[in-house]
């Protein structure tokens, strides 16, 4: 990862050990390896790996062209060659669901030890993230294994229980529940979801996801679909924090994963 980061930034793509038949897409897009965007820094991010996968990602901000962006990357290795890309480098760094600059300082939780007594196993920790992504299409927090402490955030911006977003014209007071029971009018659909990251010791999932927020005529409701990183943290088996690294695309995008 270290060496593809630098090969991003040289725009050297031979910096890095990309495999002979390395896939690399942008924002859910195919590219050639030397069609990456142009990124100047990266002054903030998180690294996760799963050497069972062969995994591995980052989550954070890039700068381009002298602006912070949200980011996130995840390569698959195999036999020390890189042999998939995939990039998500969002365009919305500040409003009602961004706040680029709160990435500049992550959240050390992601980095802390889970006790063995308080962990998940690797099934339970996809089981936990699983769960939100299927309350999210089902509109019902209910299902959704949440932790009493839980927060969560889009972009940077802290969603969940902000004062801004009651002082807002949606003036609602989101928990994490409450804001998938909001989400009914777009009956949204979480689809190709894959799990690259699932430590262990960390209390880590990464999730990367496709979702649909289907069109609603009666309140003006555009169609589109957010690619999706999710970062969740999880203790006692619930999702005891959730960041999203999102990006808006056109309605229906394929899948290329």
């Amino acid at each position: 990862m270290d060496a593809y980061l630098d090969s991003v930034l040289t725009r050297n793509p031979t910096r890095s050990a990309l495999g002979p038949q390395c896939r690399v897409t942008v924002n859910a897009v195919l590219a050639g390896p030397e069609e990456t965007p142009p990124i100047d820094d990266f002054p903030a991010l998180q690294i996760f790996s799963d050497p069972a996968q062969g995994g591995v990602v980052v989550a954070g901000a890039a700068r381009v062209a002298g602006a912070l962006s949200p980011y996130a990357l995840r390569l698959r290795v195999e036999n020390e060659h890189i042999v998939e890309v995939e990039m998500l480098l969002s365009r919305t760094s500040h409003g009602h669901f961004a706040d680029v600059d709160q990435l500049l300082s992550p959240d050390v939780l992601y980095d802390a030890p889970v006790p063995a007594r308080r962990a998940s196993d690797r099934e339970g920790l996809q089981a936990a993230a699983d769960s939100y992504w299927t309350a999210l299409q089902e509109s019902d927090g209910s299902l959704a294994k949440f932790a009493y402490r839980c927060d969560r955030f889009d972009n940077g911006k802290k969603i969940t229980n902000n004062l801004s977003i009651l002082a807002s014209p949606e003036a609602a007071v989101l928990t994490c529940v409450s804001g998938l029971y909001a989400t009914r009018p777009a009956r949204p659909v979480a689809r190709n979801r894959r799990f690259p990251i699932l430590d262990v010791s960390l209390g880590v999932a990464v999730s990367f996801v496709l979702v649909d927020f289907n069109p609603n005529a009666l309140i003006k409701l555009p169609g589109m679909t957010h690619y999706m990183l999710g970062l969740f943290k999880i203790v006692d088996g619930e999702i005891r924090s959730l960041d999203e690294v999102t990006e808006k695309l056109p309605f229906g995008a394929p899948a290329v994963w």
